[in-house]
Order: structure tokens, then C-alpha cells, then sequence
């Protein structure tokens, strides 16, 4: 019954915090700035990659695992001119653009996730910009290191295969296993880094993990069912045209800024509660003598 009574408040705060905070327009905040961002990472992304001997083919079922399904005509056509008209100056442009239009949607995702905390960043404009910066090199670096090593994983599989003698169908299996747990993985480290060192405080594993697991799981679920939702019973297309994808690209991107942020009130209204619960205790046991 406790537990119960526990969960009931812990949902009711949850939810005056989302109110109280904001969390609608801070998500809608951060939606514009990473659709700012958006175009010219896939750019640099994309300029990088075919610079190897990825194919095309390769890269797409890949993005499509984490992009809506309705949205990828648009992006492979974009993937086409890019082959087709790559360039070293292109990619340090979309480089450039990417890094500092994606750096300030992280600093708008910093900033709710210090409300999240109370706290303020009472740093200066410059030094906030520069590890705004660097957490979207980072980002930038993890999303592209596991698509390379998505694409590569066949041929590192053969390897293995090949080097320990390994029977096929297991290999199969190791690998569907792989590729299914390894952007699973990279959200989770990616989202715990987030939520463990940008508040700027001493928390424990166990005041961050709750946050991450839920944002990480209601991520993947949300992008899974909005895909059905898009490719079955949208009209977004129909509605909007040829500019219904960026709608789509839109709700994904604001429901996705919303979980993070989200994310971040559970863990702080979990820590809270945590040290509030034996402060209530105590006096109860007190004013009871």
C-alpha cells in the first residue's frame, strides 16, 4: 500500500513538474534548433561515409532502423545529389554548420535540464557555447561510429567467421543479436552521459539509471509505433504535400526532445523524493515520542 501511495505522489509531482517547467516549449525549442541541425549533420555524415567504399544500399537499411519510414524518400534523395556532387568543401561547411546549429539545441537541452535540478548555469555565454560544442562532437562522433560499425559488421563478421571457424548459423544469430543491442547500448551510454554529468552534481548511478532506461525504452517504442502510425494511417502526405515528411521529421523530433527532457525530471524527482521520504520519516518518528 505504501509502494502505491509512493508511485500515486511520485506521478502527480512528475506531473506538476512538466507543467511548472515547461518541458512542451523547451522541447519545441529544441526541435527548431535541431532541425537547424538536423540537414547538415546528415550532411556531414553522409560526406564522411562516402569518402569510403560503403555502398548506398548498406547505409540506408541502416538509417532507416532509426528514422521514420515516411521521411526516407526525401533523405535518399538528398543521399543522391550528395554521392553524386561530394566535395572536401561541402563536407567542412556541413561540418562547421552542424556542429554550432546542433550546439544550440544542446545548450537549450542543458538549460532544462538544470531546471529540472533548480540549478543555474551561472558559466559565461562563451564557455557554455564551448561544451555545447563538445557534447555535439561527441554525439556526433558515437552516431557515426555506429553506423560504421553497423555497415562494417558483415565483413568483421566473415573475419571472425573465418579466423575461429565459426558455423554460419550461429554467426546469424550473434549478429541479428548485435545489431539489435548495439544502438540500444549507444543510446543508453549517450543518455546516462547526459543525465549524470550536465546537471554538474554528485549523483549517484542509482538517482540517474531510472531516467535513462525510461527515456531509452519510450524512445524506441514511440519510433517504432509512430512509423506504423506514418506508413498506415497518416494522410500526412495527402494533407501537406511534398512537405509532409518535414512535418513528420518535426513531431519525431519534438517528441523525442520532450522524452530526454523528461527523462531528466524523473531522475531529479526520484533524488528528490529520496531525501525528502527519510526527512519525513524522521519527524514523524520524532514528534511521535
Amino acid at each position: 500500500m505504501e509502494k502505491i501511495k509512493y508511485f500515486i505522489d511520485y506521478i502527480l509531482k512528475l506531473e506538476k513538474r512538466f507543467t511548472g517547467h515547461e518541458i512542451a516549449s523547451r522541447s519545441a525549442q529544441i526541435t527548431y534548433y535541431w532541425v537547424l541541425a538536423f540537414f547538415p549533420f546528415l550532411v556531414m555524415v553522409i560526406s564522411i561515409l562516402t569518402f569510403t567504399n560503403i555502398a548506398q544500399s548498406e547505409f540506408m537499411v541502416y538509417l532507416a532502423e532509426v528514422i521514420p519510414t515516411a521521411i526516407m524518400p526525401f533523405i535518399e534523395q538528398t543521399i543522391n545529389q550528395l554521392i553524386e556532387y561530394r566535395s572536401a568543401t561541402l563536407l567542412s561547411f556541413s561540418a562547421i554548420a552542424a556542429i554550432w546549429s546542433a550546439s544550440a539545441a544542446v545548450n537549450a537541452m542543458m538549460k532544462g535540464i538544470y531546471k529540472a535540478y533548480s540549478a543555474v548555469d551561472e558559466r559565461s555565454f562563451f564557455i557554455r557555447k564551448i561544451i555545447s560544442m563538445i557534447y555535439s562532437v561527441i554525439l556526433a562522433v558515437l552516431i557515426a561510429g555506429m553506423i560504421v560499425l553497423l555497415v562494417f559488421g558483415n565483413r568483421i563478421g566473415e573475419y571472425i567467421i573465418h579466423r575461429f571457424s565459426i558455423e554460419q548459423q550461429y554467426y546469424k544469430m550473434l549478429w541479428d543479436l548485435v545489431r539489435f543491442t548495439l544502438p540500444v547500448a549507444a543510446l543508453l551510454v549517450g543518455l546516462y552521459i547526459i543525465y549524470k554529468y550536465v546537471p554538474r552534481k554528485h549523483l549517484r548511478d542509482g538517482n540517474v539509471w531510472p531516467g535513462t532506461i525510461f527515456a531509452s525504452i519510450s524512445w524506441y517504442a514511440f519510433s517504432y509505433l509512430f512509423s506504423i502510425y506514418v506508413d498506415k494511417f497518416s494522410k500526412y502526405n495527402q494533407m501537406y504535400g511534398s512537405i509532409g515528411s518535414i512535418f513528420i521529421l518535426l513531431i519525431w523530433l519534438y517528441t523525442s526532445g520532450m522524452l530526454v527532457l523528461l527523462g531528466a525530471e524523473m531522475n531529479a524527482l526520484f533524488q528528490d523524493m529520496k531525501h525528502v521520504r527519510p526527512a519525513r520519516i524522521r519527524r514523524e518518528e520524532r514528534s511521535g515520542k
